[in-house]
């Protein structure tokens, strides 16, 4: 599909000053498209030059259009000499594709330099004219949709789910070539970014023909990062969901409508089907199978083994390539299409974490996967192969551990890498589950008869078969996969968290009880997710972020030895996190974990590991057991043991009070089934009398220092009063979102003395702090999406960075309060002199006074020397409106959606990845400072390409990498930021907003500029700003 290109340059304002002698410049701009150049004419003597160029027309194939960027460059002319840079812009011409995309990006765009940063501001017009291409031979993916967002965007349809996608792609590092030994930085990070952006394209120009081939038009929850791996090169991975979507009407933010609460409310709102007509969930209540283990899901495998003999190599990410004749759906009609069934799926995993009703059936647990890698092993660095071989044995372990807990999907999937010198770390990361991949499409008539066909996994099969036989039941090996209706118990509210397994055939211990809401089903004692809190499940009380951190030391080590070391270091530190998690989730008094994300980072001398998750209270779920003491400890120790003991239950007391969980300990947590025993000497490690006392208990043993100081580590500060943390986007419980306030963006570096929780834990805990602080004024609010970060750049040195989008929230209350009536009521009575001012004025009342009133009539008289008390007048300034409603003309969030908005057009995927260098830190307020304008430069190009193509919000959100290499020695400082997210035009509540976008071509150029109060903190301290909205 060929097209041209035809870019304007208009002018350009706030250059540099370039001639010392008259302090103006003589700026000129080259347009580079592929091998061809243009430029404009030279505009002697200004720095804000107007040039009004003429249309500079390029003629590409879809192949350049959607690999090279397009790439300005502002010079100032020299006669005499070279002439000079002044900066550069690149621009992605991804989102003038789409079908139904913008029509061109014109705007005012920053001028970057990697060694002076933002440099002034160019104003352009960019169009691009598609042309048909007559030929069916042709691949072409121009068109195919990406969306970072990991749900259905809210004015799309969901039309059909195919399945996995992923690539990759393989290049030499500038950075590490010959030529560096003549090449200057700045040319050096200008080759480093041109190329990152020539990658990023070809991935997704590849992604795109696979998407194609697989019917679909759409990928959701796009997941694209860079593996440096230094002299090996360049790896840019991507993966996503393909979907084939349907552009609809606007509706409601799907955030602002939380999970419900307890059992008032039942939700389903999520992505409106729309001209379908289709009905998310059955309201004729189905019968309910015999057991959750022996009816699990509408599909089942092919053969008898989930797992092909030997592994599957399969073709990922090698070539992006298929072969036949690759033609592009036409959604046009009412006819869906129809999805691939399961088994056909070479790795059925979905990088989704919100579903639409009735997708997803079961869930079973958290599955992971980690490897160890030697990238000076690779015999042809400069091919794939290699890495495809490495990811592929990782997928295949994930789905056998998927088909070990009876489920035949991994929802929630996430793919991440951890590089220091020449080692690799490889992790793997999602949900096992029971999905139904037909649940988008409307109900069609079955053909194979008026029964609908149970279906059951592989471990289970031949047990369940004889049960159907004893019924007089015929066993079914096929079903019609159009017949929604078969879904079990699809209509309950708790059907989502029964187990899908058998629990007689795990290979790992687990405590059962019956389901709390349904008293048939059995269900886990505590559920550990990577996904969004489904609505449809109930929850109580409040949420908050349950986060797990460890630090290891390890001796320095070269090649393989180094790998052996931190293969052996692996299980221990996944399990250390596991058991810190799970006990700070029973000292909160809760009972499920949702959006799990586990980091495991390496470096040469320290090993670091997080867990961050967001912990609530499910209803169908028992109560957790309350945390105990036990250990063989010294007898001059035993008061030491009671006082950390009693400081158990009086944190676990007070956190009932803190998330309003003191109803549950009413709730009957019914009788347990006991779990497997491993060896005789587990149970000798509980103290008889505690079990003869607590017979549901969670036991924590303490035989030496470091368990000590484990236990010490759960006692972590409380967040300020109005203040909740979560690390979803979605807040269950009762908190529910109004608006969002502003995105936030953290970073701390410190010297790590000691890997001990006493001196690792607190770097994160400051972080959070701080951000309260500064967000203390727009109290109450629930900081969501809550992200860490960790790298580490050298021995003994961390960084942490944060990332999290303020949320103001309401508590939903069951019971009617009558304290906010008797303050109105009180409010009407003021004075006719009080309400004719322009601003309120509280009176105060004397402590004496109402002393005297309290003890009664006798001592109320006053002593004689007491002198006559005055009332005072306090003045109380009320937020204006303008204040009220004042928004950024650009809002940035972690957020899929905007509480207080809708969304009524997504504009494109932006991923940027800038590099800057600066040789005079100490010159520019040190590293803090030099972070802070960095991390303010990219937010400012972001908002620039956002207004570029009509849009006010960049949703969806993530700082991917963000690497600071810091020479104190050479005053010398480089940071490499990578982020993405999705620019959409957003409609918010009432028209009295203050933000009314305008043309991207009038608009000014200092809006998109980060707000000079931007919340940020770099490098270890805290930059005095206060909090801005965005």
């Amino acid at each position: 599909m060929p097209g041209k290109l035809k870019v304007r340059i208009l002018a350009a304002r706030d250059l540099p000053v370039m001639d010392r002698a008259s302090d103006l410049a003589d700026a000129f701009v080259e347009v580079k498209f592929g091998q061809e150049t243009f430029k404009t004419e030279v505009c002697r003597k200004s720095l804000n030059p107007t040039w009004n160029s003429e249309w500079f027309k390029f003629e590409a194939s879809d192949e350049e259009l959607q690999d090279e960027p397009l790439h300005f460059r502002v010079m100032d002319y020299d006669t005499y000499s070279a002439h000079d840079a002044i900066g550069k812009v690149y621009i992605d011409l991804t989102p003038l594709l789409w079908k139904d995309g913008v029509t061109e990006i014109s705007g005012w765009m920053p001028i970057y330099d990697t060694m002076h940063g933002m440099r002034g501001e160019i104003n352009i017009v960019v169009k691009v004219d598609l042309f048909e291409d007559v030929s069916r031979f042709r691949q072409s993916s121009v068109g195919v949709q990406f969306f970072n967002s990991s749900r259905v965007p809210t004015c799309y349809n969901l039309i059909a789910v195919h399945g996995f996608v992923e690539e990759l792609v393989v290049n030499d590092d500038p950075e590490y070539q010959w030529i560096d030994m003549i090449r200057t930085p700045r040319a050096s990070n200008e080759a480093r970014q041109r190329l990152f952006s020539k990658l990023s394209g070809e991935l997704q120009r590849k992604i795109g023909i696979k998407v194609l081939e697989m019917d679909g038009n759409a990928v959701i929850g796009y997941w694209q990062c860079y593996d440096l791996e230094g002299e090996s090169g360049i790896v840019v991975r991507g993966i996503g969901t393909v979907v084939s979507i349907q552009k609809s009407a606007p509706v409601a933010s799907p955030l602002s409508t939380s999970p419900p609460k307890d059992m008032h409310k039942d939700s389903h709102s999520f992505e409106d089907q729309g001209d379908l007509g289709t009905s998310p969930v059955n309201k004729t209540p189905t019968p309910q199978p015999p057991s959750p283990t022996k009816c699990v899901s509408p599909f089942r495998y092919s053969s008898d083994s989930d797992l092909p003999a030997g592994g599957s190599p399969g073709t990922a990410g090698s070539s992006g390539s298929g072969g036949g004749i690759s033609q592009k759906p036409t959604l046009t009609t009412k006819t869906a299409i129809l999805p691939q069934s399961i088994d056909m799926l070479e790795y059925p995993f979905f990088t989704l974490t919100v579903f639409p009703p009735g997708f997803l059936i079961h869930v079973g647990g958290v599955v992971a996967a980690r490897s160890v890698k030697l990238l000076d092993k690779i015999h042809n660095p400069d091919e794939p192969e290699t890495r495809d071989a490495w990811w592929t044995e990782i997928r295949t372990e994930i789905r056998s551990h998927a088909a070990a807990m009876g489920c035949h999907a991994v929802v929630g999937y996430k793919e991440t890498t951890s590089i220091y010198d020449e080692v690799i770390l490889l992790s793997a990361m999602g949900t096992a589950a029971i999905v139904n991949m037909r649940a988008p499409l409307p109900p069609q008539p079955s053909s194979a008869g008026s029964g609908s066909a149970v279906l059951t996994v592989s471990l289970d099969r031949q047990e369940f078969q004889k049960e159907q036989q004893a019924s007089g039941t015929p066993p079914t090996s096929e079903i019609n996969l159009l017949d929604t209706t078969q879904t079990a118990d699809s209509n309950s509210k708790c059907s989502i968290i029964h187990i899908p397994y058998n629990d007689s055939t795990l290979p790992f211990p687990v405590n059962l009880t019956k389901c709390q809401l349904c008293k048939k089903q059995k269900v886990p004692d505590v559920l550990f997710s990577t996904v969004e809190p489904p609505p449809e499940l109930q929850y109580t009380g409040k949420c908050c972020c349950i986060s797990a951190r460890i630090c290891r030391a390890k001796r320095k080590a070269q090649g393989e030895n180094n790998a052996s070391l931190i293969s052996d270091a692996l299980p221990f530190m996944e399990y250390e996190l596991h058991r810190q998690i799970m006990n700070k989730l029973k000292l909160k008094g809760m009972n499920s974990l949702f959006g799990l994300r586990v980091q495991i980072t390496i470096g040469e001398v320290l090993l670091v590991g997080t867990a961050t998750a967001t912990g609530t209270y499910m209803c169908a779920l028992p109560s957790p057991a309350p945390l105990r003491l036990s250990g063989k400890s010294a007898s001059g120790s035993a008061d030491l043991m009671q006082s950390i003991q009693k400081k158990l239950q009086d944190v676990t007391a007070r956190n009932k009070d803190v998330y309003d969980l003191h109803h549950t300990e009413s709730m009957d947590p019914g009788p347990q089934d006991s779990p497997k025993t491993l060896s005789t000497s587990t149970e000798e490690l509980v103290d008889a009398s505690i079990t003869a006392s607590q017979k549901d208990t969670y036991v924590i043993e303490v035989d030496d220092v470091e368990d000590s100081a484990t236990v010490a580590g759960l006692f972590e500060p409380h967040l300020p009063e109005g203040f909740y943390d979560c690390s979803t986007e979605l807040v269950p419980g009762n908190l529910f979102p109004n608006k969002h306030l502003q995105m936030i963006t953290m970073m701390k570096m410190q010297t790590v003395t000691e890997p001990i929780p006493k001196h690792f834990s607190p770097i994160f805990n400051d972080l959070v702090q701080a951000m309260c602080f500064k967000l203390r004024s727009m109290a109450p609010l629930c900081l969501c999406k809550l992200c860490f970060d960790v790298m580490l750049p050298e021995d003994d040195i961390i960084q942490v960075y944060l990332t999290a989008s303020a949320v103001q929230v309401r508590e939903v209350s069951t019971q009617q309060d009558s304290t906010p009536h008797k303050g109105t009521s009180a409010a009407g009575t003021r004075s006719s002199a009080d309400a004719e001012l322009m601003f309120t004025m509280e009176e105060l009342t004397d402590p004496a006074r109402e002393l005297q009133k309290e003890q009664g009539p006798k001592h109320s008289t006053p002593n004689k020397g007491q002198k006559p008390v005055r009332l005072e007048k306090r003045i109380v300034l009320p937020p204006s409106q303008e204040s009220m409603n004042w928004r950024p003309l650009v809002e940035i969030t972690p957020l899929s959606t905007i509480p207080d908005g809708i969304i009524d057009r997504y504009l494109g995927n932006i991923n940027i990845f800038c590099i800057r260098e600066s040789t005079s830190v100490r010159e520019c307020g040190g590293v803090s400072g030099f972070m802070h304008g960095c991390m303010s430069e990219v937010n400012a190009i972001i908002r620039s390409h956002v207004t570029a193509l009509g849009g006010n919000a960049l949703v969806a959100y993530t700082l991917i990498d963000c690497v600071l290499l810091d020479n104190p020695h050479k005053n010398q400082c480089q940071c490499l930021v990578n982020v993405c997210g999705d620019a959409v035009h957003v409609l918010y509540d009432g028209s009295g907003s203050s933000t009314d976008t305008p043309s991207p071509a009038h608009l000014s150029p200092r809006s998109a500029q980060p707000s000079p109060r931007e919340v940020l903190t770099t490098a270890g301290d805290v930059r005095g700003v206060s909090p801005d909205r965005n």
